[in-house]
């Protein structure tokens, strides 16, 4: 085995690289959709400092129901981390989208991740982007929060959190994969 493969192998989960069907839903150039199912978690609320002081963007959290994440926009894949928890995808608007599973997840050097995509590569909404092995996440001791964020707000006119619903658990809102989270402009 080569050096490369190596090193691949301990950033990149090969055990299961079928890529899941995608989500169908519409979808307007300005608006972020939800990347997966789950309770919807206001930013203040994220167990993490950077993230829920707003430094890595605007957005939401969203406790997940389900182990695959979508591209919530449609555009360019602009960054992937080597131990495959997050994902920068720019979109067709210029708004940067932060996609990140978990929190303190990259301690965990890919294992229990698997990304369907690589920088470059051109998405659409709804496209699998990656999964993640919620109990592996868990057994490490750490949050399974997914984050979902606009981190150039401040090149945008305009960003808006428009994230809600009329199902409620436990008094927060339920977002399905498709659902409006954010609204640039």
């Amino acid at each position: 085995m080569s050096f490369f493969s190596n090193i691949t192998s301990v950033f990149h989960n090969t055990e299961n690289t079928e890529t899941p069907v995608s989500a169908t839903f519409a979808s307007r150039k300005d608006t972020v959709y939800a990347p997966i199912s789950g309770m919807l978690v206001d930013q203040k609320e994220i167990n993490d400092e950077v993230i829920s002081q707003g430094l890595l963007g605007k957005g939401y959290g969203i406790l997940p129901v389900g182990n695959v994440v979508y591209a919530p926009v449609s555009g360019r894949v602009d960054v992937v981390t080597v131990t495959n928890h997050a994902i920068g995808i720019l979109s067709e608007t210029g708004a940067k989208v932060l996609i990140h599973v978990g929190l303190d997840t990259i301690d965990m050097d890919g294992k229990g991740f698997t990304r369907y995509v690589e920088a470059g590569d051109i998405v659409s909404a709804g496209q699998p982007i990656l999964s993640f092995d919620d109990e592996a996440i868990k057994a490490a001791g750490h949050d399974d929060v997914v984050t979902c964020v606009v981190s150039n707000p401040q090149e945008l006119d305009e960003v808006h959190a428009i994230g809600s619903s009329s199902t409620l658990l436990g008094g927060r809102p339920l977002v399905k994969v498709g659902d409006p989270l954010i609204v640039t402009k």
